[in-house]
Order: structure tokens, then C-alpha cells, then sequence
């Protein structure tokens, strides 16, 4: 009875260690896949920035780099639809800081408007 009861305790160590080994190749193909999916968009961010250096004028990109700062959401829409009227040839190049104001204003509509009224 000892023997099988040795024989079971061994299986039961080989069925842990195959649950161990898989384990750990499932978190190494997750870890491979996310380190793929943030260079992607790293490299993307990057395309985006060189693009919008040929798109933007120097008073232009230090503006949207504001926003950016404020507002990363808005300041990547406005980059995605930059770079799609561009590529549409839509938009005439480069984009002067009074376009990229028109721009960001019509983006930006939904946000309110504040007055402040003295009483």
C-alpha cells in the first residue's frame, strides 16, 4: 500500500510540474505579445510625430504639444485627423497655428462654455 500510495504522491508531483511548466509558457507568450503590441504602438506614435513635423508649422506643433500635455485624448484625435486629411491631400500643408485653432475648435465642441457673471 505504501508503494502505491509513493507512486500516487509521484504522480501527483508530475501533474503539478506539467501544470507549472504551461503556466509559465502562457505568461511568457502573454509577456511576448504585449511587449509586441507596445512597440507597435510606439513605433506608431513615432510615425504620427514625424508626420506632424511635415504637417505642422513650429507655432503650430508647440500648441498641440500643449494640448497634448492637457488633453493626450484630444491631442491624438486631432494628430489621427491630421494625418488622414493629409494623406487625403484635403488639408494644405503645413498647417499654421490659426488652422490647427479652427481645428481644435471644431474637434472640441462639446466642451461647455464658461462666463463668469459678477453679481
Amino acid at each position: 500500500m505504501s508503494m502505491s500510495s509513493d507512486d500516487e504522491l509521484a504522480h501527483l508531483r508530475d501533474a503539478r510540474k506539467q501544470e507549472l511548466v504551461e503556466q509559465i509558457q502562457r505568461q511568457a507568450e502573454a509577456q511576448v505579445e504585449a511587449e509586441q503590441q507596445q512597440a507597435e504602438a510606439q513605433q506608431d506614435a513615432e510615425q504620427l510625430t514625424e508626420l506632424m513635423r511635415t504637417i505642422l508649422t513650429p507655432d503650430a506643433r508647440q500648441r498641440l504639444a500643449r494640448v497634448e500635455l492637457a488633453y493626450p485624448e484630444l491631442a491624438l484625435i486631432v494628430k489621427q485627423h491630421l494625418a488622414a486629411l493629409s494623406g487625403e491631400e484635403r488639408i494644405a500643408v503645413p498647417v499654421d497655428d490659426e488652422m490647427l485653432k479652427r481645428i481644435l475648435a471644431g474637434l472640441s465642441d462639446d466642451r461647455r462654455e464658461t462666463s463668469i457673471r459678477r453679481l
